[in-house]
């Protein structure tokens, strides 16, 4: 593996513009790195591999002669597959978008776009990033690099798996109830949701969308924020997203004292749910690590996490039933031509085109929304979800921040299933609008990498920053060490 391509993203935007490395010497050092590994890993979908090294040459003229630099000029990432970039394809891993072509800019590629960033590629997920585990994508599965017989997890396995391999320096992908975080446990490196409302999900294709956000995948919590400073932001286009300055968040990242005022909520929760022997003796030791730099570790009660998988379930699948409404087959997308009438056509183009997970979900959705069910189950899981969400906020009278273990199990076997309590403390921050970061901790015996959950109040995200960088620190485990692959 070259060399250039374990530079942090800071010191290679860094040298970039001081002219030591040149941007071209990256892309193509990416490029060698994905055709000797990806076709393994099956990583990306697609490739931008001309148009990204004309525009690094491009870079490095500019920078020749002086011009201003953006933040991360010159800088390589992959994209998720549901994220738009104007003139190209989005597929959202499904058959129903294969010839749909993005009219404009999601609000982050427009943001990373006046930053220099350049797009790699396309990054494989889950069909609509539906699945936690990249195996119901329309095109191909991809492997987790630490073992290719196993899931990276999903629905944003694509950019974990290119992050953790060294394909990319970082790369960006949705979360709706675990999609960055559970695969970044999975995958030994860095996944950051933020809070709800901090980044736009303009551009974004929606899945449920009271829990969606766009978020960061990369190899140290130091180059998070680097990419988070300059998506992150207000955007009128989405009504949710609330913040309207741009925010430093490496201010007070390398505070050394900082662990010495902190408290940590340690779910009693834990218990009732049977974790990998693994996964347990290593949070403990997580937990160790942390008390001896000064952070006090109390225990916290949150009895609505129980309810957890199944409000998600409802909630969730209400939410993908009235975004896909839109997918009929007429206005863009698959279109069937076997349909006698209007109606028909409908329901071909979707039978068609869809896959069994994205049918299921809409299904469900479809049911727990009639008038027979609407007060029984949807409503019902809304109020039990602002119960969660008010033990959550009790919970940080107590606490600065929530820590478990990423995932309960570690990855399985293609064609095995995950328990649907294996997210539970990730996607509870879907449902509250939480910030989480899941950072790497350990290496199991069998090689693979293990992860844990740092969760904080909303908008706590600069906070929750300082904490992760300075638990990486201390965690032991090794940022430089890369798949062999």
């Amino acid at each position: 593996m070259d060399e250039i391509l374990k530079t942090r993203v800071k010191d290679l935007c860094t040298k970039i513009r001081s002219g030591q490395i040149k941007s071209i010497e990256i892309v193509k050092a990416c490029f060698k790195r994905i055709k000797e590994i990806d076709p393994k890993v099956k990583a990306f979908l697609k490739l931008n591999e001309e148009h990204s090294l004309k525009q690094a040459a491009q870079i490095d003229g500019k920078i020749k002669t002086g011009a201003e630099c953006g933040s991360l000029e010159g800088v390589p990432i992959g994209i998720k597959d549901n994220i738009m970039i104007k003139g190209e394809s989005m597929t959202s891993a499904s058959k129903y978008l294969e010839n749909y072509i993005s009219p404009y800019d999601a609000a982050v590629i427009e943001k990373l776009k006046e930053a220099g960033a350049i797009f790699v590629g396309r990054t494989n997920m889950d069909e609509f990033a539906m699945g936690g585990s990249t195996e119901t994508s329309a095109y191909q599965k991809t492997a987790n690099p630490w073992n290719i017989d196993y899931i990276p997890g999903g629905s944003s396995g694509g950019s974990a798996a290119a992050v953790s391999s060294g394909m990319v320096p970082f790369a960006l992908g949705s979360d709706t109830g675990g999609s960055i975080r559970q695969p970044a446990g999975f995958c030994g490196i860095v996944g950051y949701k933020p809070s709800y409302g901090l980044i736009s999900r303009y551009g974004a294709c929606a899945l449920a969308s009271s829990f969606d956000q766009i978020g960061v995948f990369s190899k140290t919590v130091k180059d998070a924020f680097v990419l988070t400073s300059v998506i992150a932001g207000g955007d009128y286009r989405d009504p949710v997203c609330e913040t309207g300055e741009q925010t430093d968040y490496a201010c007070g990242i390398y505070n050394p004292d900082i662990l010495k005022t902190v408290r940590i909520g340690i779910p009693k929760q834990l218990s009732n749910y049977k974790a990998d022997e693994e996964i347990t003796k290593y949070f403990g030791e997580a937990v160790n690590k942390l008390k001896l730099k000064g952070v006090a570790a109390v225990e916290i009660d949150i009895p609505a996490y129980k309810y957890v998988p199944a409000l998600y379930e409802v909630i969730m699948c209400a939410e993908v039933s009235a975004n896909i409404a839109t997918f009929d087959g007429i206005r863009y997308g698959y279109r069937s031509s076997n349909g006698r009438n209007l109606n028909d056509e409908y329901a071909k183009s979707r039978a068609e085109s869809l896959g069994y997970e994205v049918k299921k979900r809409i299904l469900f959705g479809t049911y727990v929304l009639g008038a027979k069910n609407y007060y029984r189950c949807y409503h019902q899981a809304q109020r039990v979800r602002t119960l969660l969400i008010n033990q959550i906020t009790d919970a940080y009278k107590k606490c600065d921040f929530i820590f478990s273990p990423a995932t309960l199990q570690m990855p399985v076997k293609f064609g095995e299933k995950l328990s649907e309590e294996c997210d539970i403390f990730l996607t509870a921050a879907n449902l509250a609008g939480l910030p989480g970061i899941t950072v790497p901790c350990s290496f199991t015996s069998s090689g693979m990498p293990m992860g844990v959950h740092f969760m904080g109040s909303r908008f706590s995200d600069a906070k929750l920053f300082q904490i992760t960088d300075a638990f990486e620190r201390i965690s032991g485990f090794d940022i430089n060490k890369y798949p062999n692959l």
